[in-house]
């Protein structure tokens, strides 16, 4: 069962960028708290709070009471994040408000569970291919993770969603057979080979080069 954990926040006046820069120089991130059948409220949040929730067991996943001003807490999940591709920073978050009666929709990472007689025996690579699965159930059946056992796994075997250790209570939203990872026969480097040259073709001219063709003109659109 997922626990709760209590999240600090802020009401904020919604404006413009500059407003949320100034909001980030100050320690917060902007976020969005919508859902529920109620208005969507701008609000701000500690981004060390934030992370340490991302980091956890639960990740995105876990749920959250929210305390906006003096008003009753409210229960949510972080359902997207957005952070600087340079900087790595948060920079806007967005909440959704949750009825712990009422069934999700939810994606959960998948854990792979054991070393692959493929990989640690014949040199193999595990290739991962759906690192989450889609699945609807009640916020507190959340499970931490999707788990898929390798240990007997070969070269050439292939895992499928079929083969994911689901828990009671969890409904998935992804076709049986649709690929999970699979392990991939080891990479071989090929060695250059050397081709002596024919004496007589030294001295030949090089043909020239081909500058384009007519008819395949190449054009980009603007979005």
């Amino acid at each position: 069962m997922t626990d709760t954990q209590f999240l600090e926040v802020e009401r904020r006046e919604p404006g413009s960028s500059n407003k949320a820069k100034r909001l980030r120089r100050a320690g917060q991130v902007p976020a969005v708290l919508y859902g529920g059948d109620r208005e969507s409220r701008p609000i701000a949040v500690n981004p060390r709070s934030l992370i340490e929730v991302l980091r956890s067991e639960h990740g995105q996943n876990t749920i959250l009471a929210l305390r906006v001003g003096d008003g009753a807490e409210q229960t949510a999940l972080i359902h997207d994040y957005q952070v600087d591709p340079i900087s790595r920073t948060l920079l806007h978050v967005d909440f959704r408000r949750i009825d712990m009666k009422i069934e999700i929709e939810v994606n959960v990472p998948v854990e792979v569970v054991g070393e692959a007689v493929g990989v640690k025996i014949d040199g193999g690579i595990l290739d991962m291919i759906l690192r989450e699965v889609h699945v609807k159930c009640l916020p507190t059946d959340i499970p931490d993770h999707l788990r898929v056992d390798v240990s007997e796994f070969n070269i050439g075997d292939v895992a499928q969603v079929s083969d994911l250790d689901v828990p009671d209570g969890v409904e998935l939203l992804v076709g049986l057979d649709q690929t999970v990872l699979t392990i991939a026969p080891p990479t071989v480097a090929i060695e250059d080979e050397t081709v002596e040259e024919d004496e007589d073709l030294l001295g030949a001219p090089a043909e020239p080069e081909l500058i384009g063709r007519e008819g395949e003109e190449e054009s980009e659109d603007d979005e």
